[in-house]
């Protein structure tokens, strides 16, 4: 599976974007099969919101290219007596497919999951959200959900009807643990080697840990003093494969710079392997004792993440517990957050 930053940076890059055909993908089958009045679409390549798509255990239409197949998906979805269609991190070509829908009468959603960070560094992003918010505003979007908490409020405060939609707990599927070698201490980095993401700060903080410390990455980063650093590069992986690296490393880090409601810490305590993360997002904010052991309040001092982790590692086991417990609350705080922005 590509990695949904190299899809994004493709079809945001200088040029036209490159055509993606493919079908869209049903996770029901079949629309004869279709029993839900709301229906989810996301990118298959963006794996991030992929995963928080499905977890909102709501039948899901996979499609990369949204523009494409408008009209044949709009039909089908009045055909269906779908009421509610949510566009989860708006792949290409969505504005078409929601113009459709609404002219079919079918209600128009769209989660977003980036950060006012991302709307200030990345031209694409910025792009997005004020194609989102035209939308609002010719009302063919009916509300707007903000994955990051505290957009919602900015952009209602702007006019826009907004609501915050978190994510739910992805179901994880059954892991079976690698075995990475004995002979070393293995720690994930399994975040995408751009800007927001701090993947070389959070390497250095490797290189502080243990002398017998080996960094696990999907991309190594083109940092050439890295080199002296015992990485293990694995790839693009599938998000299975993904999971069960995420479980058979000692430890996670996920330190980034900009976030909105991450995952992969959340999949890293559901299988029990401690994650260290920093404070921009709200996972794990409202436990005060929690939030001070899983979080940096410095996620670009390679130190202080090395510091954090070993407090983390410390109280590896309480951690892991309370953490899983917060996971199991948010999650049905979620849940309700979400029937009440497709069902109201």
């Amino acid at each position: 599976m590509r990695g949904w930053w190299r899809v994004r940076r493709r079809l945001q890059g200088a040029g036209a974007p490159t055509v993606d055909a493919r079908p869209p993908g049903l996770s029901f089958g079949a629309w004869e099969r279709l029993a839900s009045d709301v229906l989810v679409v996301c990118h298959p390549d963006w794996r991030g919101v992929r995963v928080a798509a499905y977890a909102h255990r709501e039948p899901v239409v996979e499609v990369a290219d949204a523009g494409r197949w408008a009209a044949d998906l709009a039909a089908q979805v009045e055909q269906a007596g779908v009421r509610t269609v949510v566009a989860h991190g708006y792949p290409p070509g969505t504005d078409r497919l929601l113009r459709e829908l609404a002219r079919r009468g079918v209600r128009g959603l769209v989660v977003l999951h980036s950060s006012m960070a991302q709307h200030g560094g990345e031209a694409g992003e910025a792009a997005v959200a004020d194609a989102v918010a035209t939308l609002a505003r010719d009302r063919v979007v009916e509300r707007i959900g903000f994955v990051k908490q505290g957009l919602a409020e900015a952009f209602a405060e702007l006019g826009y009807p907004a609501s915050w939609v978190p994510n739910r707990a992805p179901r994880l599927p059954a892991v079976e643990r690698l075995d990475l070698g004995r002979d070393r201490f293995h720690v994930g980095v399994f975040a995408e080697p751009f800007w927001r993401k701090n993947v070389v700060t959070q390497l250095a903080a490797v290189a502080l840990l243990d002398g017998r410390a080996r960094a696990h990455v999907l991309h190594r980063p083109e940092v050439g003093y890295l080199r002296a650093l015992d990485v293990a590069e694995h790839g693009e992986v599938a998000w299975e494969r993904f999971v069960q690296l995420q479980a058979s490393v000692d430890l996670n880090l996920y330190v980034t710079l900009s976030e909105c409601y991450p995952l992969s810490p959340i999949e890293s305590y559901l299988c029990d392997v401690p994650c260290l993360t920093s404070r921009a997002s709200s996972v794990f904010r409202d436990d005060p004792a929690l939030w001070a052991v899983t979080t940096v309040e410095t996620p670009d001092d390679p130190q202080a993440i090395a510091d954090g982790a070993r407090r983390l590692l410390e109280g590896r086991d309480e951690a892991v517990r309370r953490a899983r417990s917060w996971i199991a609350r948010w999650d049905e705080l979620a849940g309700e957050r979400w029937r009440d922005f497709t069902r109201g």
